[in-house]
């Protein structure tokens, strides 16, 4: 496949960027009956056209007018270079400022200065507007681009500015097609004998025919029916192609403009994000903490609320960090940029007031927000993606964070994450849990570990009699319930926690010794005795004490104590009386040592217990190390 770049015209009404279009490409890019009828571009425009090098660019024309920026930023998005079109007989006007303002917030690297309609104007009169395009670029990614003056009526200047194009185009690097894929949606029709047909700039990833999408916020999953590039099908589409999707099963209006098209299960909608802001130098204010605007990312659009972090408000010029609060959901990746838009008091359109990054897509709730400035929030700004991914994983905390996740965050491709991530856990930076799926970073098990510590002193301090306390205990501590595989980390991870079986314990915390002889004891050891091979579960022996005892904490400080003299064995959730354990245990090693091996069904029939009690009895028998599982059958422990 070609070399294929994305090209956006901007600039004020009437300065001639659809005529610029035609000049090029022989497309009239205005196809709406009003656009022809009011000479004005009103919805998006599209074309296409074939540099002297080979390389295809996809163009995006744009409306001019203040009414339709919100059109035009859906345009900008994913832009390579910006054809910024000035009329050589009026010059710098109000949307020229604005729309180079959009597409620098954009973060569009690339762009040439179209001096257009030159025909109707004098030499002189061009030099004077030049000097004065180029003080209105200074400091922006156009200072030092051509100036091409050029007349879209008669031709002149496009043979130049054509060669303009080629030669910034050979400079551009391809899209990173290993990315999650993504298309922004900014169109979406039906045609006669396909069906629903949606158009975007794909910015991440690759699609290909045959392929299902989810379509987001939605969540309607559907088939890639076809694909066409600058009006041609095609197998693939990537990375930084104008891309048309032909849905299989869909409405037109399950896909409208402002939706995105990704592979199932990679991205989820959001109403909030952690951002990176720039304020514009002319805005008449400061932007507020809490303030409302108009957020635009891509092909979205909503209104919302910015919560700044560590300052009341954004002056003229200014930067910050903060959270944007939305009144619609979307689809937001990690270094994803975003236009603010404020609301004019004397009219019913908005004015461009800044813009930026985003930082986090679905950031986690924090204390005291709004006071200080997250510390991992300027790390998920750094132009090293190891730094972006180790920053993700530290921020989730003790939530701990899945692989896919990471690399959205990251803004990264998955395969890429996944290298990453198993660097940063060879040098013991973070490690994972398999059967949780999800990461940690090694100062949020450090915490737990201490928080453990913490918890079975408190335990402990309650409960002197008992002699440990299991997960379940430990865990009903924690400000919120761990996850099971961060808790095992955090326990080994703390040398001062000892374990044995399934309880964990402070070695410095002796327990007390329980009265053995109390009528609540003997109670229980009778109950237990009684019960046999049919051992008790704790709801049945608080029910079967309660004449003695209903204080469960009392029955449970009592039970520890028989544990530990060795009269009753915790089997699971189990109370076998200590006797009747042995002499089960003694009966399986004289079976084992006579076949050789046993069955879960061979032991059922020996013991004529039910799978409640023998799946919990084999299982204790492997962890004490009598026997030994080898696939469906258990054999004796070599001693």
């Amino acid at each position: 496949m070609s070399k294929t770049v994305i090209l956006g015209t901007a600039g004020h009404i009437d300065h001639g960027k659809s005529s610029l279009v035609r000049a090029l490409t022989g497309t009239d890019p205005d196809r709406l009956k009003e656009e022809k009828e009011r000479g004005i571009t009103i919805e998006l425009g599209f074309a296409r056209l074939s540099l002297p090098s080979g390389t295809l660019a996809g163009i995006v024309d744009v409306p001019g007018h203040e009414r339709f920026v919100r059109t035009m930023v859906a345009g900008a998005a994913g832009v390579d270079i910006v054809l910024l079109v000035v009329a050589a007989d009026e010059g710098v006007m109000p949307q020229t400022r604005e729309h180079l303002d959009i597409c620098r917030l954009l973060a569009v690297r690339h762009g040439i200065v179209v001096l257009n309609k030159c025909d109707k104007a004098e030499s002189e009169w061009m030099d004077l507007q030049e000097e004065e395009i180029r003080a209105l670029v200074r400091g922006t990614f156009l200072e030092g681009a051509p100036i091409v003056r050029v007349s879209a009526a008669t031709g002149e200047g496009l043979p130049e500015l054509v060669s303009a194009l080629d030669r910034i185009a050979a400079g551009i690097p391809g899209k990173d097609s290993s990315d999650l894929f993504r298309l922004p949606v900014d169109r979406s029709f039906s045609m006669k004998g396909f069906g629903t047909v949606v158009t975007g700039t794909v910015i991440g990833g690759t699609v290909a025919t045959g392929e299902e999408v989810a379509i987001l916020p939605g969540g309607t999953v559907a088939k890639v029916r076809g694909l066409q590039i600058h009006g041609g099908p095609v197998e693939r589409s990537s990375a930084g192609t104008r891309t048309a999707v032909n849905l299989q099963g869909v409405e037109k209006e399950s896909a409208p403009r402002g939706s995105i098209l990704c592979r199932p299960g990679t991205f989820s909608p959001t109403k909030s994000a952690e951002v990176f802001v720039e304020y514009l130098p002319l805005v008449p204010k400061p932007l507020r903490h809490r303030g409302q605007i108009s957020f635009h990312a891509g092909t979205f659009s909503c209104v919302g609320r910015i919560l700044l972090y560590g300052q009341a408000e954004i002056p003229p010029g200014g930067s910050g960090y903060g959270r944007v609060l939305l009144s619609e959901e979307t689809v937001l990746s990690g270094g994803d940029r975003f236009i603010l838009r404020g609301f004019s008091p004397l009219a019913n359109f908005g004015y461009t007031v800044g813009g930026g990054a985003v930082l986090h897509p679905k950031p986690p709730a924090r204390r005291g927000a709004g006071k200080a400035v997250p510390a991992t929030l300027p790390r998920l700004r750094s132009e090293d993606p190891a730094e972006r991914v180790l920053a993700t994983v530290e921020d989730a905390g003790a939530a701990g964070v899945t692989p896919a996740d990471t690399a959205v965050v990251a803004g990264i491709g998955a395969e890429r994450t996944r290298g990453i991530l198993k660097e940063l856990a060879a040098k013991g930076m973070i490690t994972d849990v398999p059967s949780s799926g999800k990461l940690w970073h090694r100062s949020s098990i450090s915490k737990a570990s201490s928080f453990c510590a913490q918890a079975l002193t408190q335990l402990h301090d309650r409960n002197p009699e008992r002699g440990g306390f299991p997960r379940e205990e430990i865990a009903s501590l924690f400000p919120t319930p761990p996850d099971p595989g961060f808790l095992s980390l955090a326990l080994e991870g703390n040398a001062s926690i000892s374990r044995q079986g399934e309880l964990h314990f402070l070695p410095a915390r002796k327990p007390k010794a329980v009265e053995l002889g109390s009528p609540l004891a003997r109670k229980i050891a009778e109950f237990i005795r009684t019960a046999g091979d049919t051992a008790p579960g704790r709801a049945e022996l608080l029910e079967a004490v309660k004449s003695v005892s209903s204080d469960p904490w009392a029955v449970e400080k009592v039970v520890d104590g028989l544990a530990r003299a060795g009269e009753i064995v915790r089997v699971k959730e189990l109370l076998f009386d200590g006797a009747a354990l042995r002499g089960i245990q003694e009966k399986l090693v004289a079976l084992i040592a006579k076949r050789g091996e046993v069955t879960v069904p061979e032991f059922k029939e020996m013991t004529g217990l039910s799978r409640k009690y023998i799946i919990p009895l084999l299982e204790h028998f492997d962890a004490t190390k009598v026997t030994l599982r080898v696939g469906d059958k258990r054999v004796l422990r070599k001693k």
